[in-house]
C-alpha cells in the first residue's frame, strides 16, 4: 500500500508545486542553493479527533511569479489548524504555543475560505523546542502534543540527494548556459496511509510543464520516486504504475 501511493502524492505535491512558480538566477559559479524559491525547513504536526495543528517554516518567495528569476526571500513561520467535523468551522481559535524554554500566544485568523485558520509566528526562539500547543475554542481546551518531523534527513540533505538523483540533467544543463529552474524543497506527508510517515519533496522547476522531482524518506534518504515533466523522458526506474 505504501508504495502504491507514493507516486500519487508525488503527482499531487508537483501539481501544487508547478503553478506559479519562477526559475533561478545565477550570479557568478552555480551554486544550487542560489535557486531556492521554497525551503521548508521546520514541521511539527499534531492531531486530535477535532483538528490537525501544524508549525512550519519556510523560506520562499513572498509571491511566486513565473518570470524566469528567484524573487525577495521572507522567512515565514506559521502555526496553522484544520478543523476535522463541519461544526468546528464556526468558532473561534485562541492558541498558546508551548516550549522548553516560553511561550507563545495568540488568535488564530481563518482564511478566505473558511476551512482553516493560521497564525505568523514572531520571536520563536524564545520558545526554544517546540512541545504542544493549547487551543481554546468556545468552551473547549485542548493541548495537542507536537511532533518534530524534521529529524534523520534535514531539508539541506534532502537536496544534496536530489541533486544526486538528477546529477546528469543539472551537469547538462549548466553546460548549456545555465540552470534556468528554480528549487522547491518542502516535506509532506503521506495522508494516504497513517503509518506512511514523511517525504521530502524536491523539485528542479522551469515552469508548470517541465520539471525534475524527486520524493526522499525523511527518515532513510531512500528516493522513493522520480518524475520529470511529460516533455522529458521520465526516469521509471523507482516509480510505481498506479
Amino acid at each position: 500500500m505504501k508504495r502504491k501511493v507514493l507516486p500519487i502524492l508525488l503527482v499531487l505535491v508537483l501539481t501544487a508545486a508547478a503553478v506559479g512558480v519562477a526559475a533561478c538566477s545565477q550570479d557568478g559559479g552555480f551554486d544550487i542553493t542560489k535557486t531556492l524559491s521554497y525551503d521548508q525547513y521546520m514541521y511539527y504536526y499534531g492531531a486530535t479527533e477535532d483538528f490537525e495543528v501544524s508549525v512550519t517554516g519556510v523560506n520562499r518567495e513572498e509571491l511566486f511569479i513565473s518570470d524566469g528569476k528567484v524573487g525577495e526571500i521572507k522567512d515565514s513561520v506559521k502555526l496553522s489548524l484544520r478543523p476535522l467535523k463541519p461544526a468546528l468551522l464556526n468558532y473561534e481559535y485562541t492558541y498558546v504555543l508551548t516550549g522548553e524554554s516560553g511561550t507563545l500566544q495568540g488568535s488564530l485568523q481563518k482564511d478566505s475560505f473558511g476551512v482553516s485558520s493560521s497564525a505568523e509566528l514572531a520571536d520563536l526562539d524564545s520558545v526554544g523546542a517546540i512541545r504542544s500547543v493549547t487551543i481554546t475554542y468556545g468552551e473547549n481546551v485542548k493541548e495537542v502534543a507536537l511532533e518534530n518531523a524534521v529529524t534523520e534527513i534535514d531539508n539541506k540533505k534532502a537536496l544534496e540527494i536530489a541533486v544526486s538523483a538528477f546529477q546528469t540533467e543539472i551537469d547538462a544543463a549548466v553546460a548549456d548556459g545555465g540552470f534556468d529552474r528554480e528549487t522547491y524543497v518542502k516535506l509532506v506527508r503521506n495522508d494516504h496511509d497513517p503509518n506512511g510517515g514523511y517525504y521530502w519533496f524536491v523539485s528542479f522547476i522551469k515552469d508548470k510543464d517541465d520539471y525534475w522531482a524527486a520524493l526522499i524518506d525523511s527518515k532513510t534518504g531512500e528516493v522513493v520516486s522520480t518524475r520529470k515533466s511529460v516533455t522529458e523522458e521520465e526516469d521509471t526506474s523507482d516509480t510505481i504504475a498506479v
